[in-house]
């Protein structure tokens, strides 16, 4: 009976510890999609044709430019990012966003105008936090009766 318990246990470490590394599909496939709202916001009156040009040009560039942009930047920068913070057990929400904010903010800054910088920015945080929420998270062991009485 102890054998058994001890075999199962084993077995649950084993499925924690391949579940550590899983892949980030959800991250990788919806966070660009963030950058759909957050560009349509960020372009709001930018304008003089009026607040629906600009909704409709707002989200225009958001699937055409956002989304793509942001897939890129997850794929390229975010997940080997993710996989080395995961490494070091270092995978936190404010890293994440962070990262998520200043690889725009390098890539804009001194080439593009404050406004267009600011919603760069804005975009890569909300794409960050979006891909932290949406990350793997760690297989919980259950707990069994049998065990509770053991470990008493």
């Amino acid at each position: 009976m102890i054998e058994k318990s001890a075999f199962a246990n084993q077995e649950t470490e084993m499925l924690v510890g391949s579940a550590k590394y899983a892949m980030p599909w959800r991250s990788i496939l919806i966070a660009p999609l963030a950058s759909i709202p957050v560009m349509t916001i960020a372009g709001m009156g930018s304008s003089d044709a009026g607040m629906l040009s600009d909704l409709g040009i707002g989200l225009l560039f958001g699937v055409i430019l956002g989304v793509p942009m942001s897939f890129f930047g997850i794929v390229m920068i975010g997940l080997p990012l993710y996989f080395l913070l995961q490494r070091f057990e270092s995978l936190r929400w404010w890293i994440v966003c962070m990262a998520g904010a200043l690889v725009p903010f390098l890539l804009f800054f001194n080439d593009a105008a404050i406004r267009t910088t600011l919603a760069a920015v804005v975009t890569g945080l909300s794409v960050g936090a979006l891909a932290y929420a949406l990350r793997p998270r760690e297989i919980m062991k259950p707990i069994f009766e049998k065990d509770r009485k053991d470990a008493s």
